[in-house]
């Protein structure tokens, strides 16, 4: 099965990959309000990267991919993020993991699911 990129022992790829991969840096620049001037810049030090990836899978063993998610959530620790050419990004926590089911069966398996997962870097 290809990689995409792994969160601990949770592999993105194949049958549950992404679609999409978002990236924010930030340099840690403020803007101080002044009266009766322009704001004025202030470093205060480089923010935590942030990473949210975007993707589609289906029927129950997509849904099953996304509960695993959550479980992780739950865990609430940190996990090493490595991406598919073997390249460390470091530790990540896991913010936020939501879906949204379409074209839902009777059983309650939805054919096809939308995801996305937030992450933000763990110092």
């Amino acid at each position: 099965m290809a990689q995409q990129m792994a969160l601990g022992d949770f592999v993105f790829g194949g049958d549950f990959a992404y679609e999409t991969l978002e990236r924010k840096s930030s340099g840690g620049w403020v803007s101080l309000d002044i009266i009766s001037s322009k704001p004025r810049s202030h470093q205060t030090g480089q923010g935590l990267e942030t990473v949210r990836l975007q993707g589609k899978t289906q029927w129950a063993a997509g849904m099953a991919r996304v509960e695993q998610l959550r479980t992780m959530i739950n865990g609430r620790v940190p996990y090493v993020l490595v991406d598919g050419v073997g390249r460390v990004w470091g530790r990540w926590r896991i913010n936020d993991v939501s879906e949204s089911q379409k074209r839902t069966l009777d059983d309650g398996t939805a054919s096809l699911l939308e995801w996305t997962i937030e992450l933000e870097e763990f110092f």
